[in-house]
C-alpha cells in the first residue's frame, strides 16, 4: 500500500478564501487580529488533520479565487464554495460539507414582502452577493437584482433603505441580519444548495482523498460539533450522508456570448454616465477653486488649499465609501451612482482645479491690457480673452484627466454599482476567459475615450486658430 506521504510529499494543505467576504466563513478574529476563525477555518483544519496533513490558510480575493487555484496560489478552495456549471469547466468538486438554504430578509418595518415572489410582482429591489447561488436565482428569474462585494454593505444598504431586500445564504443572513432589531426574515429559508471544497483538474487523487476525509468527518459527528458550535447545524445537515457531489452536462452548457456582450454595453452606458457627471462637477468646481486659490483672500486661499489638499492626497475609494457609508449616518442617503459621480467629481475637481491655474498663469499679463485698450472691463476681457486662451492651454491635460476619469469609475465597485470593470469581473470569473473578457472589456474602453480624445484635438485646434485670430485683430487696432 503506497502511503500517503509517497503520493503527497508535501505536509501542509494549503486552501485558499477570502478573509474580506465577512464571517463566518473565514474572517479576522476581532479578540486577536493576527488569526483567523470561522467555520470553513475551523473546517479546513479538520479535514488536513483528518488526511494527516496540516491546514495553510492562503488570504486571496474572492473574484479571482478560481483563477488563483489555477496558478497553483494554494491547492484547494474552502470557501462557502457552491458547485455551479460555469465552475465544474475548471475545476473539480468534492462532497459537500455543508448543506445550506436561502433567506429573504427585509426591513422591519415592511408589511409588502413576504416571499421572493412579491419582490418580483412588486418590482422590488433585491441585493446580494456577487457570483452565488443567490445571484443566479435573482437573474434568471428577472429580479431586479443589485450586486454586493460584501455582506455588510448589502444589510447597511437594506437598513437604510437603498435596496428593498436581501437574499443571502442562512450562513451570512444568521451572522448579519437575524440579531438586527430593524431587519426581519421574510418567510422560511428556501432552496436548497451545497458547500464543496474546489480542486484542480489534474488533482483527482487528491480529491479522492478530500472525499474520504469528509465521508469520515461526516460519520464520525466532527461536521456536526462544527456546525453546532456556529450555531449552523439543522435538519437538513442529516441529508449529508446520502448526498452526492453535483454532476453537470457540459455538453450543453455554452456560454453566450452575444448576451454578455449586450451585458457589457448596459455596464459601459453606466461607466459612461458616471464619468460624464463627475467631470461635469469637476469642470465647474474647479474653476472657482483654482480662482480662489491664486487671486482670494486670506481665508479663501486656505479654504481652497485644505479642500485642494485633502481630495488629492486621500484615496479615491476611501472617498466613495465615505459618502456611502458615512452621509448616511448625517441623514443624508445618496443611490450608489449618485454618490459615484459626487465623489468623483469632488476629488476630480482638486485636479482640475491646478490644471486652471496652471492655464491661467500661461496668458501674458499683457492680454489683460490689450483687452483694456479695447475698451473692455475685466468680467468681459476674462471670458472674450483671457478664458479662450486659457482654456486652449488646459485643455490637453483636460482631456488626460476625463481619460483617466473612465478608468476610475471602476472604483464605484465598492460601493456597488454596476459599472463596466464590475461586470468584467463578473463575467470573466463566470468563463475564466480574462484574456478574451479582458480585451473585450478593452475595446469598449477605448471606444469611449478615443472619440473623446480626438474630439479634444479638433477642438483645441479650432481654439488656437480663433485665439490667434482675436490677438492679431487687437494688435491691428
Amino acid at each position: 500500500m503506497i502511503s500517503s506521504l509517497t503520493v503527497f510529499p508535501q505536509q501542509s494543505l494549503r486552501w485558499g478564501g477570502d478573509p474580506s467576504g465577512g464571517a463566518p466563513y473565514v474572517y479576522t478574529d476581532p479578540a486577536n487580529p493576527q488569526s483567523y476563525i470561522g467555520f470553513d477555518y475551523d473546517f479546513a483544519e479538520a479535514l488536513a488533520k483528518q488526511m494527516g496533513m496540516k491546514a495553510d490558510f492562503v488570504p486571496t480575493d474572492w473574484e479571482s479565487i478560481v483563477a488563483s487555484l489555477q496558478r497553483k496560489a494554494f491547492d484547494v478552495i474552502i470557501d462557502g464554495f457552491e458547485p455551479t456549471e460555469d465552475r465544474a469547466r475548471e475545476v473539480l468538486f468534492s462532497k459537500p460539507y455543508y448543506l445550506f438554504r436561502l433567506q429573504l430578509t427585509v426591513k422591519s418595518t415592511d408589511t409588502l414582502i413576504k416571499s421572493i415572489e412579491d419582490c418580483k410582482k412588486y418590482n422590488k429591489s433585491v441585493g446580494t452577493l456577487v457570483n452565488c447561488a443567490a445571484s443566479r436565482l435573482l437573474e434568471s428569474g428577472g429580479y431586479n437584482a443589485k450586486p454586493y462585494q460584501d455582506p455588510v454593505g448589502a444589510y447597511q444598504d437594506l437598513e437604510i433603505g437603498r435596496v428593498d431586500a436581501v437574499i443571502m445564504d442562512v450562513a451570512g443572513e444568521m451572522f448579519y441580519a437575524r440579531q438586527n432589531p430593524k431587519l426581519k426574515s421574510a418567510g422560511k429559508p428556501f432552496q436548497t444548495g451545497a458547500y464543496v471544497v474546489g480542486i484542480r483538474k489534474e488533482d483527482s487523487l487528491l480529491t479522492g482523498r478530500i472525499n474520504m476525509a469528509i465521508d469520515t468527518l461526516v460519520n464520525n459527528g466532527t461536521v456536526e460539533k462544527i456546525f453546532t458550535k456556529w450555531q449552523m447545524w439543522d435538519e437538513e445537515q442529516l441529508k449529508l450522508r446520502s448526498v452526492k457531489t453535483a454532476a453537470y452536462d457540459m455538453t450543453n452548457a455554452k456560454f453566450n456570448w452575444f448576451e454578455a456582450l449586450i451585458k457589457l454595453l448596459k455596464a459601459a452606458s453606466v461607466t459612461v454616465l458616471i464619468a460624464f457627471g463627475a467631470m461635469f462637477i469637476a469642470v465647474i468646481l474647479g474653476i472657482p477653486l483654482s480662482v480662489g486659490q491664486s487671486n482670494g483672500g486670506t481665508f479663501v486661499r486656505a479654504l481652497c488649499t485644505i479642500y485642494i489638499e485633502f481630495f488629492r492626497g486621500t484615496p479615491v475609494l476611501v472617498q466613495l465609501l465615505f459618502l456611502y457609508f458615512g452621509l448616511p449616518v448625517i441623514g443624508i442617503t445618496l443611490p450608489g451612482w449618485l454618490t459615484a459621480v459626487v465623489g468623483l467629481g469632488l476629488n476630480y475637481a482638486a485636479y482640475e482645479s491646478q490644471i486652471y491655474r496652471t492655464a491661467f498663469q500661461a496668458v501674458p499679463e499683457r492680454q489683460w491690457q490689450v483687452a483694456y485698450s479695447l475698451g473692455m472691463r475685466p468680467v468681459q476681457a476674462f471670458r472674450r480673452i483671457i478664458f479662450p486662451q486659457a482654456f486652449r492651454v488646459a485643455l490637453p491635460p483636460m482631456t488626460n484627466d476625463f481619460v483617466a476619469l473612465f478608468k476610475d469609475t471602476s472604483t464605484a465597485f465598492a460601493i456597488a454599482v454596476w459599472e463596466l470593470a464590475t461586470a468584467y469581473r463578473e463575467l470573466a470569473n463566470a468563463t475564466q476567459s480574462y484574456l478574451s473578457m479582458g480585451l473585450i472589456v478593452s475595446v469598449y474602453y477605448l471606444a469611449m475615450s478615443l472619440p473623446l480624445a480626438h474630439y479634444a484635438r479638433k477642438l483645441e485646434q479650432r481654439l488656437h486658430r480663433k485665439s490667434t485670430g482675436i490677438i492679431t485683430s487687437g494688435a491691428e487696432k
